[in-house]
Protein backbone atom coordinates (compact mmCIF):
# COMPACT_ATOMS: atom_id res chain seq x y z
CA UNK A 1 0.00 0.00 0.00
CA UNK A 2 1.42 3.37 -1.03
CA UNK A 3 1.60 6.39 1.27
CA UNK A 4 -1.20 8.09 -0.65
CA UNK A 5 -3.42 5.02 -0.20
CA UNK A 6 -2.74 5.06 3.53
CA UNK A 7 -3.71 8.74 3.72
CA UNK A 8 -6.95 8.04 1.84
CA UNK A 9 -7.70 5.11 4.14
CA UNK A 10 -7.18 7.27 7.24
CA UNK A 11 -9.39 9.97 5.77
CA UNK A 12 -12.18 7.48 5.11
CA UNK A 13 -11.95 6.25 8.70
CA UNK A 14 -12.31 9.77 10.07
CA UNK A 15 -15.37 10.36 7.89
CA UNK A 16 -17.16 7.29 9.28
CA UNK A 17 -19.48 7.07 12.26
CA UNK A 18 -18.15 5.10 15.22
CA UNK A 19 -20.19 2.54 17.10
CA UNK A 20 -19.46 0.82 20.41
CA UNK A 21 -20.07 -2.87 21.04
CA UNK A 22 -19.88 -5.13 24.07
CA UNK A 23 -20.64 -8.84 24.35
CA UNK A 24 -21.64 -10.75 27.47
CA UNK A 25 -19.22 -13.36 28.80
CA UNK A 26 -21.14 -16.40 27.55
CA UNK A 27 -21.55 -14.90 24.08
CA UNK A 28 -25.34 -14.99 23.86
CA UNK A 29 -26.02 -11.26 23.42
CA UNK A 30 -24.22 -8.06 22.44
CA UNK A 31 -25.13 -4.40 22.82
CA UNK A 32 -24.35 -1.77 20.18
CA UNK A 33 -24.55 1.96 20.88
CA UNK A 34 -23.65 4.88 18.63
CA UNK A 35 -22.26 7.18 21.31
CA UNK A 36 -21.43 6.94 24.98
CA UNK A 37 -22.20 10.64 25.55
CA UNK A 38 -25.78 11.86 25.59
CA UNK A 39 -26.53 15.53 25.83
CA UNK A 40 -28.81 17.55 28.07
CA UNK A 41 -30.03 20.61 26.15
CA UNK A 42 -31.75 22.13 29.21
CA UNK A 43 -35.34 21.36 28.32
CA UNK A 44 -34.88 18.02 26.60
CA UNK A 45 -32.33 15.21 26.71
CA UNK A 46 -31.07 13.12 23.82
CA UNK A 47 -32.55 9.62 23.81
CA UNK A 48 -30.26 6.70 24.57
CA UNK A 49 -30.59 4.67 21.39
CA UNK A 50 -29.00 1.20 21.21
CA UNK A 51 -29.38 -2.14 19.46
CA UNK A 52 -29.47 -5.63 21.00
CA UNK A 53 -27.94 -8.44 18.92
CA UNK A 54 -28.82 -12.04 19.83
CA UNK A 55 -26.08 -14.46 18.80
CA UNK A 56 -27.77 -17.68 19.94
CA UNK A 57 -31.36 -17.43 18.76
CA UNK A 58 -31.80 -21.22 19.02
CA UNK A 59 -31.05 -21.07 22.76
CA UNK A 60 -33.88 -18.57 23.30
CA UNK A 61 -36.20 -20.71 21.19
CA UNK A 62 -35.49 -23.71 23.43
CA UNK A 63 -35.67 -21.66 26.66
CA UNK A 64 -38.72 -19.50 26.05
CA UNK A 65 -38.99 -18.53 29.72
CA UNK A 66 -35.86 -16.36 29.36
CA UNK A 67 -36.13 -12.79 28.11
CA UNK A 68 -33.72 -9.93 27.49
CA UNK A 69 -34.13 -6.69 29.44
CA UNK A 70 -32.43 -3.30 29.27
CA UNK A 71 -31.89 -0.97 32.21
CA UNK A 72 -30.47 2.54 32.57
CA UNK A 73 -29.29 3.66 36.02
CA UNK A 74 -27.83 6.90 37.38
CA UNK A 75 -25.89 6.19 40.57
CA UNK A 76 -24.30 8.56 43.07
CA UNK A 77 -21.25 6.87 44.60
CA UNK A 78 -20.16 8.58 47.81
CA UNK A 79 -17.66 6.05 49.20
CA UNK A 80 -14.86 3.76 48.08
CA UNK A 81 -15.57 0.17 47.08
CA UNK A 82 -13.11 -1.20 49.64
CA UNK A 83 -15.10 0.45 52.45
CA UNK A 84 -18.19 -1.62 51.68
CA UNK A 85 -18.77 -3.89 54.68
CA UNK A 86 -21.61 -6.13 55.79
CA UNK A 87 -23.36 -5.67 52.46
CA UNK A 88 -23.58 -1.88 52.85
CA UNK A 89 -22.86 -0.04 49.60
CA UNK A 90 -21.86 3.60 49.65
CA UNK A 91 -24.00 4.51 46.67
CA UNK A 92 -27.56 5.58 45.90
CA UNK A 93 -29.59 5.25 42.70
CA UNK A 94 -30.79 8.68 41.59
CA UNK A 95 -32.68 7.46 38.52
CA UNK A 96 -33.52 4.08 37.03
CA UNK A 97 -35.67 2.80 34.17
CA UNK A 98 -36.04 -0.61 32.55
CA UNK A 99 -37.78 -2.26 29.62
CA UNK A 100 -38.14 -5.64 27.91
CA UNK A 101 -36.24 -5.77 24.64
CA UNK A 102 -36.77 -9.40 23.58
CA UNK A 103 -39.29 -10.82 22.87
CA UNK A 104 -40.47 -7.54 21.41
CA UNK A 105 -43.63 -6.06 22.88
CA UNK A 106 -45.49 -4.33 20.09
CA UNK A 107 -43.40 -2.94 17.22
CA UNK A 108 -39.71 -2.07 17.71
CA UNK A 109 -38.88 1.08 15.76
CA UNK A 110 -35.63 2.95 15.09
CA UNK A 111 -35.30 6.46 16.45
CA UNK A 112 -31.89 7.35 14.94
CA UNK A 113 -30.05 6.77 11.68
CA UNK A 114 -27.40 4.70 13.45
CA UNK A 115 -30.01 2.25 14.71
CA UNK A 116 -31.43 1.91 11.22
CA UNK A 117 -28.01 1.22 9.73
CA UNK A 118 -27.18 -1.32 12.43
CA UNK A 119 -30.37 -3.25 11.73
CA UNK A 120 -29.56 -3.37 8.02
CA UNK A 121 -26.07 -4.75 8.67
CA UNK A 122 -26.79 -7.08 11.60
CA UNK A 123 -30.04 -8.48 10.31
CA UNK A 124 -33.50 -7.51 11.52
CA UNK A 125 -34.33 -11.11 12.47
CA UNK A 126 -31.87 -11.08 15.40
CA UNK A 127 -31.17 -7.38 16.01
CA UNK A 128 -33.63 -5.38 18.09
CA UNK A 129 -33.49 -1.60 18.64
CA UNK A 130 -34.44 -0.02 21.96
CA UNK A 131 -34.52 3.56 23.21
CA UNK A 132 -34.69 5.24 26.60
CA UNK A 133 -36.27 8.71 26.77
CA UNK A 134 -34.90 10.42 29.85
CA UNK A 135 -36.81 13.07 31.82
CA UNK A 136 -35.49 16.57 32.36
CA UNK A 137 -33.84 17.32 35.67
CA UNK A 138 -31.71 14.18 36.06
CA UNK A 139 -28.08 14.72 37.11
CA UNK A 140 -25.07 15.09 34.84
CA UNK A 141 -22.07 12.79 35.07
CA UNK A 142 -19.64 14.24 37.62
CA UNK A 143 -16.52 12.63 39.11
CA UNK A 144 -14.66 13.81 42.20
CA UNK A 145 -10.93 13.72 41.47
CA UNK A 146 -9.22 11.02 43.56
CA UNK A 147 -5.68 11.00 44.88
CA UNK A 148 -3.13 11.04 42.06
CA UNK A 149 -2.35 7.55 40.67
CA UNK A 150 -5.07 5.95 42.82
CA UNK A 151 -6.72 3.27 40.68
CA UNK A 152 -7.76 0.92 43.49
CA UNK A 153 -11.48 1.69 43.23
CA UNK A 154 -14.06 3.70 41.34
CA UNK A 155 -14.03 7.43 42.13
CA UNK A 156 -16.91 9.10 43.91
CA UNK A 157 -19.48 10.95 41.85
CA UNK A 158 -22.47 10.44 39.56
CA UNK A 159 -22.20 7.76 36.85
CA UNK A 160 -24.56 6.19 34.32
CA UNK A 161 -24.68 2.55 33.27
CA UNK A 162 -26.65 0.94 30.43
CA UNK A 163 -27.22 -2.73 31.24
CA UNK A 164 -28.73 -5.47 29.09
CA UNK A 165 -29.22 -8.87 30.67
CA UNK A 166 -30.93 -12.25 30.31
CA UNK A 167 -33.41 -13.26 33.00
CA UNK A 168 -36.79 -14.88 33.53
CA UNK A 169 -38.13 -11.74 35.17
CA UNK A 170 -37.13 -8.07 35.05
CA UNK A 171 -36.50 -7.95 38.80
CA UNK A 172 -34.65 -11.26 38.98
CA UNK A 173 -30.88 -11.01 39.64
CA UNK A 174 -29.21 -12.15 36.39
CA UNK A 175 -26.21 -14.41 35.92
CA UNK A 176 -23.09 -12.25 35.63
CA UNK A 177 -22.08 -14.14 32.49
CA UNK A 178 -25.31 -12.99 30.84
CA UNK A 179 -24.98 -9.28 31.56
CA UNK A 180 -23.64 -6.47 29.36
CA UNK A 181 -22.67 -3.33 31.27
CA UNK A 182 -21.81 -0.19 29.28
CA UNK A 183 -20.73 2.95 31.08
CA UNK A 184 -22.12 6.08 29.47
CA UNK A 185 -22.15 9.71 30.54
CA UNK A 186 -24.50 12.68 30.40
CA UNK A 187 -23.06 16.06 29.51
CA UNK A 188 -24.72 19.46 29.37
CA UNK A 189 -24.67 21.90 26.47
CA UNK A 190 -25.60 25.39 27.53
CA UNK A 191 -28.14 27.18 25.32
CA UNK A 192 -26.71 28.94 22.27
CA UNK A 193 -28.30 32.22 23.34
CA UNK A 194 -25.93 34.19 25.55
CA UNK A 195 -27.17 35.54 28.85
CA UNK A 196 -26.40 39.16 29.80
CA UNK A 197 -22.77 39.91 30.53
CA UNK A 198 -21.96 39.43 34.24
CA UNK A 199 -21.43 42.87 35.73
CA UNK A 200 -20.77 44.21 39.22
CA UNK A 201 -19.80 47.50 40.74
CA UNK A 202 -18.74 48.32 44.26
CA UNK A 203 -17.25 51.13 46.31
CA UNK A 204 -15.32 51.03 49.57
CA UNK A 205 -14.50 53.75 52.05
CA UNK A 206 -11.28 53.70 54.02
CA UNK A 207 -10.47 55.30 57.34
CA UNK A 208 -9.22 58.87 57.08
CA UNK A 209 -10.33 58.98 53.44
CA UNK A 210 -13.26 61.27 52.56
CA UNK A 211 -14.03 59.58 49.22
CA UNK A 212 -14.29 55.88 48.27
CA UNK A 213 -12.49 53.61 45.83
CA UNK A 214 -15.00 52.82 43.06
CA UNK A 215 -14.62 49.66 40.93
CA UNK A 216 -16.66 48.28 38.03
CA UNK A 217 -16.01 44.78 36.62
CA UNK A 218 -17.59 42.74 33.84
CA UNK A 219 -16.88 39.64 31.79
CA UNK A 220 -16.89 39.70 28.00
CA UNK A 221 -19.69 37.06 27.98
CA UNK A 222 -21.59 34.77 30.33
CA UNK A 223 -20.95 31.31 28.81
CA UNK A 224 -17.49 29.89 28.18
CA UNK A 225 -16.27 26.67 26.58
CA UNK A 226 -13.80 24.43 28.38
CA UNK A 227 -10.25 25.68 27.72
CA UNK A 228 -11.41 29.13 26.59
CA UNK A 229 -9.78 32.20 28.20
CA UNK A 230 -11.94 34.46 30.36
CA UNK A 231 -11.51 38.19 29.85
CA UNK A 232 -12.26 40.45 32.79
CA UNK A 233 -12.71 44.18 32.12
CA UNK A 234 -12.04 46.34 35.19
CA UNK A 235 -12.52 50.09 35.60
CA UNK A 236 -11.20 51.76 38.76
CA UNK A 237 -11.85 55.30 39.93
CA UNK A 238 -9.64 55.92 42.93
CA UNK A 239 -11.01 58.91 44.81
CA UNK A 240 -9.57 57.73 48.12
CA UNK A 241 -6.27 58.75 49.71
CA UNK A 242 -4.73 55.28 49.28
CA UNK A 243 -3.01 53.67 46.30
CA UNK A 244 -4.10 50.35 44.78
CA UNK A 245 -1.00 48.14 44.73
CA UNK A 246 -2.05 44.69 43.55
CA UNK A 247 -4.82 42.79 41.78
CA UNK A 248 -5.51 39.10 42.33
CA UNK A 249 -7.77 37.35 39.84
CA UNK A 250 -8.99 33.81 40.50
CA UNK A 251 -11.57 31.30 39.27
CA UNK A 252 -13.28 29.23 41.94
CA UNK A 253 -15.26 26.05 41.51
CA UNK A 254 -18.13 25.67 43.97
CA UNK A 255 -19.43 22.10 44.31
CA UNK A 256 -22.57 21.55 46.38
CA UNK A 257 -22.99 17.90 47.37
CA UNK A 258 -26.65 18.17 48.26
CA UNK A 259 -27.71 14.53 48.51
CA UNK A 260 -26.81 13.82 52.13
CA UNK A 261 -24.76 16.45 53.95
CA UNK A 262 -25.55 19.43 51.71
CA UNK A 263 -21.87 20.34 51.99
CA UNK A 264 -20.28 23.07 49.86
CA UNK A 265 -16.70 22.72 48.65
CA UNK A 266 -14.78 25.61 47.08
CA UNK A 267 -11.61 25.07 45.10
CA UNK A 268 -9.45 27.59 43.25
CA UNK A 269 -8.84 26.26 39.72
CA UNK A 270 -6.95 29.28 38.32
CA UNK A 271 -5.22 32.30 39.86
CA UNK A 272 -3.09 35.19 38.57
CA UNK A 273 -1.71 38.32 40.22
CA UNK A 274 -0.84 41.68 38.69
CA UNK A 275 1.10 44.56 40.24
CA UNK A 276 -0.71 47.88 40.00
CA UNK A 277 0.00 51.46 40.96
CA UNK A 278 -3.29 53.33 40.90
CA UNK A 279 -2.65 56.55 42.78
CA UNK A 280 -5.30 58.74 44.45
CA UNK A 281 -7.46 60.72 41.98
CA UNK A 282 -6.40 58.34 39.17
CA UNK A 283 -8.75 56.34 36.94
CA UNK A 284 -7.78 53.29 34.85
CA UNK A 285 -9.59 50.81 32.58
CA UNK A 286 -7.80 47.54 31.87
CA UNK A 287 -8.58 44.01 30.65
CA UNK A 288 -7.13 40.90 32.32
CA UNK A 289 -7.36 37.28 31.23
CA UNK A 290 -7.42 33.98 33.08
CA UNK A 291 -7.88 30.40 31.85
CA UNK A 292 -9.10 27.56 34.12
CA UNK A 293 -7.65 24.19 33.03
CA UNK A 294 -7.61 20.73 34.55
CA UNK A 295 -3.92 20.36 33.62
CA UNK A 296 -3.07 22.89 36.34
CA UNK A 297 -5.13 21.08 38.99
CA UNK A 298 -4.23 17.39 38.69
CA UNK A 299 -3.09 17.19 42.32
CA UNK A 300 -6.24 18.64 43.93
CA UNK A 301 -8.26 15.86 45.53
CA UNK A 302 -12.02 16.29 45.52
CA UNK A 303 -12.12 18.61 42.51
CA UNK A 304 -15.30 18.06 40.47
CA UNK A 305 -14.64 16.77 36.95
CA UNK A 306 -16.85 15.75 34.07
CA UNK A 307 -17.67 12.04 34.20
CA UNK A 308 -14.96 9.68 32.93
CA UNK A 309 -15.28 6.44 31.00
CA UNK A 310 -12.35 4.20 31.87
CA UNK A 311 -8.99 5.92 31.36
CA UNK A 312 -10.11 8.63 28.95
CA UNK A 313 -9.09 12.18 29.71
CA UNK A 314 -11.67 14.64 30.92
CA UNK A 315 -11.97 18.27 31.99
CA UNK A 316 -13.31 20.39 34.81
CA UNK A 317 -16.93 19.67 35.59
CA UNK A 318 -19.38 21.70 33.55
CA UNK A 319 -21.70 24.12 35.29
CA UNK A 320 -24.93 22.55 36.46
CA UNK A 321 -27.79 24.04 34.45
CA UNK A 322 -31.03 22.80 35.95
CA UNK A 323 -34.64 23.72 35.37
CA UNK A 324 -36.28 25.75 38.17
CA UNK A 325 -38.52 22.80 39.03
CA UNK A 326 -35.60 20.37 39.37
CA UNK A 327 -35.17 18.65 42.72
CA UNK A 328 -31.71 19.64 43.91
CA UNK A 329 -31.28 16.46 45.92
CA UNK A 330 -31.80 14.39 42.78
CA UNK A 331 -28.95 16.27 41.06
CA UNK A 332 -26.38 14.77 43.42
CA UNK A 333 -23.61 17.34 42.83
CA UNK A 334 -24.34 20.92 41.76
CA UNK A 335 -21.37 22.75 40.23
CA UNK A 336 -20.97 26.46 39.55
CA UNK A 337 -18.08 28.84 38.85
CA UNK A 338 -17.24 32.39 39.88
CA UNK A 339 -14.48 34.86 39.00
CA UNK A 340 -13.18 36.47 42.17
CA UNK A 341 -11.47 39.87 42.02
CA UNK A 342 -9.37 41.10 44.95
CA UNK A 343 -7.81 44.58 45.07
CA UNK A 344 -5.16 45.33 47.69
CA UNK A 345 -4.48 48.90 48.73
CA UNK A 346 -1.65 50.55 50.62
CA UNK A 347 -1.71 50.76 54.43
CA UNK A 348 -3.84 47.60 54.53
CA UNK A 349 -7.32 47.03 53.21
CA UNK A 350 -8.85 45.26 50.25
CA UNK A 351 -11.91 45.19 48.03
CA UNK A 352 -13.48 41.92 46.79
CA UNK A 353 -15.93 41.30 43.95
CA UNK A 354 -17.39 38.11 42.44
CA UNK A 355 -18.79 37.44 38.96
CA UNK A 356 -20.62 34.17 38.19
CA UNK A 357 -20.33 32.50 34.79
CA UNK A 358 -21.18 29.25 33.02
CA UNK A 359 -18.59 26.70 31.88
CA UNK A 360 -19.91 24.22 29.33
CA UNK A 361 -19.25 22.09 26.23
CA UNK A 362 -19.62 23.15 22.61
CA UNK A 363 -22.12 21.36 20.41
CA UNK A 364 -20.17 18.70 18.45
CA UNK A 365 -19.81 18.89 14.69
CA UNK A 366 -22.45 16.95 12.71
CA UNK A 367 -24.34 16.48 15.98
CA UNK A 368 -27.77 17.42 14.67
CA UNK A 369 -27.38 15.19 11.61
CA UNK A 370 -26.46 12.12 13.69
CA UNK A 371 -29.39 12.59 16.08
CA UNK A 372 -32.03 13.06 13.38
CA UNK A 373 -34.67 10.33 13.12
CA UNK A 374 -34.04 7.94 10.23
CA UNK A 375 -35.61 8.74 6.85
CA UNK A 376 -37.78 6.27 5.00
CA UNK A 377 -35.59 3.25 4.13
CA UNK A 378 -34.30 3.39 0.59
CA UNK A 379 -31.23 1.94 -1.06
CA UNK A 380 -30.04 5.45 -1.92
CA UNK A 381 -29.68 6.75 1.62
CA UNK A 382 -28.87 3.42 3.26
CA UNK A 383 -25.18 3.82 2.51
CA UNK A 384 -24.88 7.46 3.51
CA UNK A 385 -23.62 6.48 6.96
CA UNK A 386 -20.32 4.69 7.23
CA UNK A 387 -20.08 2.81 10.51
CA UNK A 388 -16.45 1.94 10.97
CA UNK A 389 -15.41 -1.36 12.47
CA UNK A 390 -12.42 -1.57 14.77
CA UNK A 391 -12.25 -4.40 17.29
CA UNK A 392 -9.06 -3.12 18.95
CA UNK A 393 -10.93 -1.13 21.62
CA UNK A 394 -10.12 2.38 20.42
CA UNK A 395 -12.16 5.22 21.87
CA UNK A 396 -11.80 8.78 20.58
CA UNK A 397 -8.53 7.74 18.90
CA UNK A 398 -7.14 6.59 22.26
CA UNK A 399 -6.23 2.92 22.57
CA UNK A 400 -7.94 1.21 25.49
CA UNK A 401 -7.50 -2.29 26.84
CA UNK A 402 -10.31 -4.45 25.47
CA UNK A 403 -9.16 -7.36 27.62
CA UNK A 404 -9.74 -5.79 31.03
CA UNK A 405 -13.53 -5.81 30.89
CA UNK A 406 -13.96 -7.20 27.36
CA UNK A 407 -15.84 -4.16 26.15
CA UNK A 408 -15.74 -0.97 24.15
CA UNK A 409 -14.62 -2.22 20.75
CA UNK A 410 -15.52 0.04 17.87
CA UNK A 411 -16.85 -1.58 14.74
CA UNK A 412 -17.00 -0.72 11.08
CA UNK A 413 -20.07 -2.23 9.53
CA UNK A 414 -19.12 -1.16 6.02
CA UNK A 415 -15.73 -2.83 5.77
CA UNK A 416 -16.05 -5.89 7.98
CA UNK A 417 -18.18 -9.05 7.78
CA UNK A 418 -21.12 -9.62 10.09
CA UNK A 419 -20.36 -10.84 13.62
CA UNK A 420 -20.12 -14.57 14.14
CA UNK A 421 -23.38 -16.00 15.49
CA UNK A 422 -21.59 -18.71 17.45
CA UNK A 423 -21.03 -18.57 21.18
CA UNK A 424 -17.90 -17.04 22.66
CA UNK A 425 -17.12 -18.36 26.13
CA UNK A 426 -14.28 -15.91 26.62
CA UNK A 427 -16.51 -12.87 26.34
CA UNK A 428 -13.93 -11.13 24.15
CA UNK A 429 -14.88 -9.40 20.91
CA UNK A 430 -14.79 -11.56 17.81
CA UNK A 431 -11.57 -11.16 15.83
CA UNK A 432 -12.57 -8.82 13.03
CA UNK A 433 -10.00 -7.14 10.78
CA UNK A 434 -8.70 -3.90 12.26
CA UNK A 435 -8.84 -0.74 10.21
CA UNK A 436 -6.43 1.28 12.32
Amino acid sequence: MTSSDKKDDKKNQKDGTRVFKKMCLDGKISTYIGTREFVDHVGHIDPIAAVLLIHEMDWFTENKEYKVYAEITATFRYGRDDLDVLGINFKKDLYTDAMQVYPVKGVASCTTKIQEKLLKKLGAERAFPFTFDLPAGIPSSVTLQPVKNDTSSKPCGVEYCLKTYIAKDMHEPPDRKQVVDLLIKKITHAPDTQAPQPYIESAKNFMMSPNPLHVEARLDKERYIHGEPIYVHITMGNQSTRAVKKLRLSVKQVANICLFSNAIYKCTVASVEHDLNVQPSQTIAQTFSIRPLLEDNRDKRGLALDGQIKSEDTNLASSTIALPIANREALGIVVKYIVKIELFVSMGGELKLELPFTLSHPIPEHYEEDMEPPPQPTDANADNINLELDETGAYNNTLLSAQADHDDPLIDLEAAPLPDTGASNSGEPSQQPSLL
